[in-house]
């Protein structure tokens, strides 16, 4: 019998922010604000979810998609929950989501030492396409930018 996951992706919602927060300043150096987060929720081009077990936030994504591009701004997941494929599956989702908008290609960044991130990355179909000298700040890196070209089915 396959295994279930035992958690669920839904659309992010307000209510949903002091955990995302939580899951956020623990994840990163230099987190997104209160504000960034909602303004995400409202605004038209973010695609923003997050992943659920019960009634906790295990993991959140924020996308944006604008026309055909769809560019992954912002995942994470709960220290906790780590390595048990929360956050691949909602990068799975989310690419579900953007081939059902018409996306054509998606591009992300990720620090260089994330090696992790990067080979979850290649494993759904992202290739290394450059590198953005010290893009991130605290402490300085370098970004490997990632691209995905989604197949086109008729």
């Amino acid at each position: 019998m396959p295994e279930t996951n035992p958690f669920v992706i839904r659309k992010m919602a307000r209510g949903h922010i002091p955990q995302v927060l939580e899951i956020e300043r623990a994840s990163y150096p230099t987190p997104w604000s209160e504000a960034a987060f909602a303004d995400q929720i409202v605004s038209a081009s973010s695609v923003s979810v997050v992943a659920m077990e019960a009634t906790i936030v295990v993991g959140f994504l924020v996308a944006w998609i604008v026309v055909d591009q769809l560019h992954v701004a912002n995942i994470a997941v709960a220290c906790d929950h780590r390595r048990r494929g929360v956050g691949s599956e909602m990068m799975k989702w989310l690419l579900a989501e953007a081939a059902r908008r018409g996306c054509t290609t998606s591009t992300l960044e990720v620090r260089e030492s994330n090696r992790e991130a990067r080979s979850m990355y290649s494993r759904l179909g992202y290739r290394s396409v450059s590198i953005r000298k010290t893009y991130y700040s605290n402490p300085p890196e370098d970004a490997v930018v990632m691209l995905k070209a989604f197949v086109k089915v008729d």
